[in-house]
């Protein structure tokens, strides 16, 4: 095996390590804000803590570590032009057939890019779900009016957590 392949080798498992400890942590923090503070709160986890999350496992790592969706909330989220192309092609039609982990992982150009499927939890359907109730229905149009990241079912496609890895000298 080469030392390019060795090299690719870690930063994918580098990368899956990631966005499981960004899936943990998110996860956690939005229970605990559901529990504590029930749907609005949750919301204002997923708007404030989410990017610090992903903040600070970019400097820890090295990577660009974030989460993006084609259907966005919030448009700091939206996906850069090569992630939509993952989401729509790539994930979308292999979501339809499977409940394992998707991902995605590149090298090529000026950096390594990996992406792995976000699936909607029971929990996130409060937000997210078809049925929302009235209040958060009201935070949501009062903050995000042009929300995109509604009417999912738990199991859909709600987005994915993205690394990408600069390019090596």
């Amino acid at each position: 095996m080469s030392s390019t392949a060795v090299a690719d080798d870690t930063q994918l498992q580098i990368s899956r390590e990631l966005t499981q400890q960004f899936g943990a942590e998110l996860r956690a923090t939005l229970l605990g804000a559901m529990e504590s503070g029930g749907p609005i709160e949750a919301m204002n986890v997923c708007r404030d803590a989410a990017p610090g999350i992903a903040a600070r496992l970019s400097r820890q790592s090295g990577a660009r570590v974030g989460r993006t969706s084609a259907r966005y909330r919030n448009p700091l989220n939206a996906p850069e032009p090569w992630q939509r192309v993952v989401l729509t092609e790539l994930f979308e039609p292999a979501v339809q057939d499977t409940a394992n982990r998707i991902e995605y992982f590149a090298e090529g150009g000026a950096d390594v890019r990996y992406m792995q499927v976000i699936r909607l939890g029971p929990l996130c359907a409060t937000c997210h779900g078809a049925e929302l109730s009235e209040p958060v229905q009201t935070f949501l149009d009062k903050n995000y009016p042009h929300d995109l990241a509604r009417g999912y079912k738990p199991g859909d496609m709600r987005g994915a957590f993205s690394v990408v890895w600069p390019a090596r000298f």
